[in-house]
């Protein structure tokens, strides 16, 4: 098998690392990888004092170590929540730089069970962050041809190490197909990531400036609901933010 970057996707406390950690044994024999994981990035004292705006900060480092293995000819496992399209859409890019196969795990274990999970782990993740991701996490495929799952895995009912088995030989069936030649990524695509990063960072800069709003349902509805204006009507960056910073404004 060629080097590949596997994304992993889902809500925090969803089993995502329990079943990367499968996975990356599974693999053993087929090529040589590691995982990186964004919780080796972050500690107590960062959800103590959670800010969406550090966020980019730590998936930036994650990017960095991503790239780094994948130069040296290593295959990665990013174990992390990736929950909007266009964060799985920055690997989908480096993986396509360093000619590595990419593949998407969505972790789709329920909220109700990511709960009850969250709070046996050590150091769990605050509730009002894992409730806010389960509200705005954008389900992969459902967009893009590029970022539709390779496996979907409830692990509340799955046993991982078949789980992860199954994974490693769709993976193996995947190796005849080049990243190149499988993508969808057209420029209306590309454009429409771009656009959902731009809102998503402007979103963070206005919590950051106004705390009192983090976790508001309103905040989120007015992103989502600008992205779709600003794709349906051809806006460009400046315009879309013209009318974020509007509504939000109005809010």
């Amino acid at each position: 098998m060629t080097k590949l970057l596997l994304a992993m996707c889902g809500i925090p406390a969803s089993g995502k690392t329990t079943l990367a950690r499968a996975i990356l044994t599974a693999l053993v024999g087929t090529v040589r990888a590691e995982i990186v994981s964004t919780d080796d990035i972050r500690d107590k004292r960062y959800y103590e004092d959670f800010r969406p705006e550090r966020e980019h900060a730590v998936r930036a480092d994650a990017l960095r170590r991503t790239e780094h293995l994948l130069q040296r000819g290593l295959s990665v496992i990013h174990d992390d929540t990736n929950y909007y399209a266009s964060m799985r859409h920055e690997l989908f890019s480096l993986a396509n730089q360093q000619d590595a196969l990419f593949a998407v795990v969505y972790v789709s274990t329920p909220l109700e069970t990511a709960m009850r999970w969250n709070e046996k782990r050590h150091g769990p993740v605050p509730l009002e962050v894992l409730q806010r991701i389960a509200e705005r996490i954008d389900p992969p495929g459902e967009r893009y041809g590029w970022d539709r799952p390779i496996a979907v895995v409830d692990m509340s009912w799955v046993d991982p190490e078949e789980a992860a088995r199954d994974i490693v030989a769709r993976l193996c069936r995947m190796e005849r197909i080049p990243v190149r030649a499988g993508k969808s990524d057209t420029a209306s695509e590309q454009r429409a990531v771009s656009l959902d990063t731009l809102t998503r960072r402007a979103v963070a800069r206005y919590l950051a400036a106004n705390p009192d709003l983090r976790g508001s349902p309103a905040v989120s509805r007015i992103r989502r609901e600008v992205l779709r204006t600003a794709i349906r009507n051809g806006l460009d960056e400046e315009a879309t933010l013209m009318l974020l910073n509007e509504k939000l404004s109005a809010a």
